[in-house]
């Protein structure tokens, strides 16, 4: 027969156990962090600290960055803005439902946009006790079948279109969709100073209210992209950049900067930045790259298949768990975001082609995530491939079938085409890999915005006739 249990003993080996539970209980949530995405909008590639700017300072984005690991070879899925946002949201190449083109304002249209058959990380998310919300740029279509709240998340505040005005919303201009008004959940808002500013607190009020449980925000600043508006006193600081336009450009830049910083101290605030996972990085190259934007040492710019087009500035930052100081120089893309965040929330990954990139980070997969990676311009007008080792093919000219091929090891500008016959191995596995990656590509589904503009007008003039 056991030994009697006195009341006082049994007392305090149901407290012991309760405690036990109750870590185990934290231990659980600690391992399912909140994360929190911060993309930005046509940023050039030298135009942080951390990637070589020296005409401004970014040092709250880059002590993120050097207290993390950088991504050197870090590539946004498309180069321009609403397809790169389709893969990151959804953790697939867009391409596999024609998400290759950026939807146009037609709050009418239920074609334009993220097909409903795609399952976004926040409903992944939302399905395992996640609290999940946007702030910012959405850009995946306007009819409500598209609205954010109808897509997995919470909370919404910001534009459902490509981009505003950064000082005014004006209902009367209804040709003018950058002054249409912001949205926030389901109701009409206008901008309150300055949009950036309006947008972090918008992000910060997010990260309040959900504190207590874990939470995933994707905050996506339309800034640094055009129109160049910032606060003047920021532009005035920045009197030596002589270019008018990139001088507000800078000061753009410089806000966001600021802004994450506020987003930084509220989660210091709160005690939660151990228990949190960001990702930086930019939805596409810098565009008018030279002039307004700086995206050396690579080539061209937004809209190319080129470097310059597609490969971004791009951190992870979690303390704690992440090892600062690292540079990590594999090949990793923005698809790749959703399915570590459904990895580590415990949720489920279904078809989602990225890879979890903690584990590459903390050491415990050694190598690199992927062997390919690929790029599609509206059904392979425009085309790229680049392998785990740094060799690149591409069709980059619309207008010609022309392929280039470069080592991006010895030659990240690509200056040198080496597709000739002493490669004629590499350039033939190459493409034989993309061809097989596109045989599951789908044509685009809906015109990009100024086709579907002109369509509709040629619509109502036949109508006149």
């Amino acid at each position: 027969m056991p030994p009697k249990i006195n009341r006082t003993r049994k007392l305090r080996l149901n407290l012991l156990l309760w405690i036990a539970s109750c870590f185990c209980l934290h231990s659980a949530i600690a391992e399912r962090p909140n994360v929190i995405i911060i993309l930005v909008d046509d940023l050039g590639y030298r135009d942080l600290g951390f990637t070589g700017a020296t005409e401004f300072k970014t040092p709250n984005i880059d002590r993120l960055a050097h207290e993390g690991v950088i991504f050197k070879n870090g590539y946004a899925s498309h180069s321009f803005c609403g397809p790169t946002r389709a893969g990151l949201v959804t953790g697939r190449y867009q391409q596999r439902f024609g998400f290759e083109t950026n939807p146009a304002y037609a709050p009418r249209d239920a074609k334009s946009g993220l097909p409903k058959t795609e399952t976004t990380i926040a409903t992944r998310l939302k399905d395992v006790g996640y609290r999940t919300g946007v702030v910012g740029k959405w850009h995946l279509g306007h009819h409500p079948d598209f609205h954010p709240l109808n897509r997995g998340f919470d909370y919404f505040f910001g534009m459902l279109g490509g981009g505003h005005d950064f000082w005014e919303t004006d209902s009367t201009r209804l040709n003018e969709s950058y002054l249409h008004p912001l949205v926030y959940n389901k109701e009409f808002a206008n901008v309150e100073g300055y949009l950036t500013h309006q947008l972090t607190d918008k992000a910060i009020e997010f990260i309040e209210e959900s504190k207590d449980e874990p939470f995933f925000l994707y905050l996506s600043y339309n800034a640094p992209h055009a129109p160049f508006h910032a606060p003047q006193e920021t532009v005035d600081s920045l009197s030596h950049i002589e270019h008018k336009f990139r001088r507000a450009y800078a000061a753009m830049v410089v806000e966001v900067d600021r802004d994450v910083g506020r987003v930084m101290d509220t989660l210091e605030e709160l005690g939660l930045t151990k228990d949190t996972l960001i990702f930086f990085l930019s939805d596409n190259g810098g565009p008018q790259a030279g002039t307004v934007t700086d995206n050396l040492p690579f080539r061209d710019g937004k809209g190319a298949v080129y470097e310059g087009g597609i490969h971004v500035p791009f951190f992870a930052y979690w303390p704690g768990t992440i090892k600062g100081g690292q540079e990590f120089d594999y090949p990793v893309i923005s698809i790749d975001l959703a399915p570590t965040a459904a990895a580590l929330a415990g949720a489920d990954q279904g078809n989602m082609e990225g890879v979890n990139l903690i584990p590459y980070v903390t050491g415990e997969e050694t190598g690199a995530p992927h062997d390919y990676i690929f790029f599609r311009r509206r059904d392979g007008a425009a085309w790229a491939i680049i392998d785990k080792d740094g060799h690149k093919l591409a069709r980059t000219h619309w207008e010609s079938d022309k392929k280039e091929y470069y080592n991006l090891n010895n030659d990240p500008s690509e200056t040198t085409d080496l597709n000739n016959p002493e490669h004629a191995a590499t350039v033939d596995r190459l493409q034989a890999k993309w061809d097989d990656w596109n045989k599951d590509n789908i044509r685009y589904q809906f015109w990009d915005f100024p086709d579907h503009y002109k369509q509709q007008d040629q619509l109502y003039q036949s109508q006149r006739q």
